[in-house]
């Protein structure tokens, strides 16, 4: 690997070098605790604070519980590697719509703040969420040192610099050594988990017409567990597009805006349609569609791609949802509205548009999409068609 050094502008601005360092994954999980607040507050960057057992390096003490192994690895990490800025995978457990997402991860003292008596270990996923997840689990697996930490002039040099290690890390996580922790058992396990009571007998029970749901933890096991295709069924499967340039940005980006994918888009395109190809060998595969936006147009390409000869058809009823107002803005600048308008969408207002007239709602793109989807299906019974959206 290369490094980036950022050289002296002007008197008194640091040169700040950055290199990628692989080390031997370090897997953490952790409870998602308040910190400082200055994160997304005082510098704009939105970084959790893992919670970390510090009693535990004190005498034993009963009144204490005995940290878990868990809570051991994190307390180890924090003890026993050097501080400074991270490459790491990570993905937050129990969110409706979670997976695997990069984080430029921050471990130390804070030496810029004054106020700090002790390490913190803040991840900054590169991901907008709607809403906060404090009280949720974050796994991470760590693969590489960037930098050591550094005392910054005043905090719009500091914001500067993480900006930068923000471009870095993303840089160094999509190149061909580290984007295959991305697909960490580990790290997978945590976006769904395996229900221990669905078994394939499970599975025979089942009335065929009868509308059930396997959550596996991992693609493989995922289609391991499905039972054959029923007589007059079809299989579908749905894919989301890969990464775009506005989910880097933290854009909001709908149905009325289109947005290109990153390489690491692309790359995550052609490793899901690889996947496919071997798990999926010997099955009919007998249509491959999409949305016509480009980021879906290309993610389902890729893993066409995969299959020659297979019919392929862009269908303009899986458009993304319309957000209206909302459409282009950034995800951090709308956070509150949107976590309202899904919470009334959970309590059932399911025909309450987004963003104004011009946005949609769930009723509304449910009422144009899945009459397009039946009609992918019929006279494809017994084979499989799978669906590039959003």
């Amino acid at each position: 690997f290369g490094s980036s050094q950022h050289r002296v502008a002007a008197a008194g601005v640091m040169a700040v070098a950055r290199e990628v360092q692989p080390i031997p994954p370090v897997r953490l999980r952790a409870k998602v605790v308040h910190g400082f607040g200055r994160g997304s507050k005082t510098l704009g960057f939105p970084t959790a604070n893992l919670g970390i057992r510090w009693d535990a390096v004190r005498a034993p003490c009963v009144e204490m519980p005995v940290p878990t192994d868990e809570e051991r690895a994190v307390l180890n990490f924090a003890t026993t590697h050097a501080s400074g800025i991270y490459c790491a995978f990570g993905c937050v457990e129990g969110l409706p719509n979670g997976g695997v997402h990069m984080v430029a991860m921050s471990m130390g003292w804070n030496p810029t703040f004054a106020d700090v008596i002790a390490k913190a270990i803040e991840p900054w996923i590169l991901h907008d969420f709607p809403e906060d997840f404090y009280g949720h689990h974050l796994r991470l697996t760590v693969v590489a040192y960037v930098r050591p930490e550094l005392k910054f002039g005043d905090l719009e040099e500091l914001r500067r610099e993480i900006a930068a290690d923000g471009v870095f890390v993303r840089t160094a996580l999509a190149s061909p050594v580290l984007s295959p922790f991305a697909a960490d058992a580990f790290l997978v396990q945590g976006v769904t988990v395996v229900s221990p009571s669905v078994s394939r007998e499970d599975i025979a029970k089942e009335d065929e017409h009868k509308a059930v749901t396997y959550v596996s933890s991992d693609l493989a096991t995922a289609l391991r567990q499905l039972p054959p295709v029923s007589p007059g069924a079809t299989r579908l499967l749905l894919v989301r597009h890969g990464e775009t340039d506005a989910n880097e940005k933290g854009f909001l980006c709908g149905g009325s805006l289109d947005s290109l994918l990153t390489p690491f888009g692309r790359a995550q395109a052609v490793q899901l349609g690889g996947e496919l190809q071997g798990l999926l060998e010997g099955a009919n595969v007998d249509l491959v569609a999409s949305s016509p936006l480009s980021r879906a147009v290309a993610s389902a390409d890729a893993i066409a791609a995969r299959f020659p000869g297979v019919p392929r058809a862009t269908f303009e009823e899986l458009r993304e949802m319309a957000y209206g107002k909302l459409e282009g803005s950034r995800i951090a600048d709308v956070r509150s509205e949107m976590s309202e308008v899904s919470q009334r969408w959970r309590r059932g207002e399911t025909s309450l548009r987004v963003g104004g007239d011009g946005g949609e709602s769930p009723a509304g793109v449910a009422g144009r999409g899945l009459g397009k989807v039946r009609e992918g299906l019929r006279g494809r019974e017994g084979g499989t068609v799978l669906l590039g959206c959003h």
